[in-house]
């Protein structure tokens, strides 16, 4: 997720400093459209700086292995609808947390409802990046097996003993919230009543994290904003004021102080005692 939704930072990554998963196709199709709409090259110079860029970080490169790989990725720079896909944030409504806050159902359910809520606005701004504000999105159905389903659950910090299927999905459909249909396709029927009034209170930047977002705002203990970089965290203890990477960051600093000032104070009683 952390790619997903900005994928010109993903395609400059990749650019850089060669694959960054094992997902040759999807990562030189960014990487053709990197080439077309960043660096303006044509499809020649792009066929060319692709082939180049596979020589480089392919073990044992051979052109009629990849070659079907590779052709279909220059033949997505040929298509308009093609695009990289960068979403920064996704607005959050007063109204549509009153409704989610005002179930009967507990916070676990809030959060996969507010999930799919974010994950559907997402998948809607997606659509109208490609094809254009103009073209309607109604689409309010989750089709998933049980790796979608585990991501939903990962992302709304969801408990890990809580069976999000057998036990939230069949609540939700028990109470007419959505609706179950086959083969792990569910209509979010709920979603009709999030209307998107009133202010906006808040803004998702982090799609790893959807579901500590509502927690953050219904004041659940221990989930925090970080006081330097102002990330969502569920903290480990009523001490922790900063997220790992922050605190890493601190960490490194206070290090340099400290080596900084033993250099400075040894450089002193040095002058001192000759």
């Amino acid at each position: 997720m952390t790619y997903k939704y900005n994928e010109l930072v993903y395609a400059e990554e990749i650019y850089k400093n060669g694959f960054m998963t094992k997902h040759f196709p999807t990562e030189l199709r960014l990487l053709v459209l990197y080439f077309r709409d960043i660096l303006e090259l044509k499809p020649k110079e792009r066929e060319y700086k692709l082939y180049e860029f596979c020589k480089k970080y392919i073990p044992n490169f051979r052109k009629e292995k990849f070659y079907k790989i590779i052709n279909k990725a220059l033949n997505s720079g040929l298509h308009k609808d093609q695009k990289l896909i960068t979403i920064l944030k996704i607005d959050v409504y007063q109204e549509e947390l009153d409704y989610i806050n005002s179930l009967d159902v507990n916070q676990n359910y809030k959060k996969v409802m507010f999930t799919f809520l974010v994950q559907r606005k997402l998948d809607k701004t997606v659509y109208e990046l490609k094809h254009g504000v103009n073209d309607e999105y109604n689409m309010l159905f989750f089709k998933g097996g049980t790796k979608k389903y585990n991501n939903i659950k990962k992302i709304a910090h969801i408990p890990n003993k809580i069976h999000i299927n057998d036990e939230i999905i069949n609540n939700l459909g028990k109470l007419g919230l959505v609706a179950i249909l086959h083969r792990g396709t569910i209509l979010l029927d709920y979603i009709k009543n999030c209307k998107q009034e009133g202010d906006i209170v808040f803004s998702i930047t982090n799609y790893d994290n959807i579901g500590l977002y509502l927690d953050y705002y219904n004041n659940v203990k221990n989930v925090i904003k970080c006081e330097r970089c102002q990330e969502i965290i569920k903290a480990k203890n009523n001490r922790q004021k900063y997220c790992p990477a922050c605190w890493k960051e601190i960490e490194h600093e206070n290090h340099k102080e400290r080596n900084r000032k033993w250099w400075h104070n040894s450089k002193l009683d040095g002058l001192e005692n000759s």
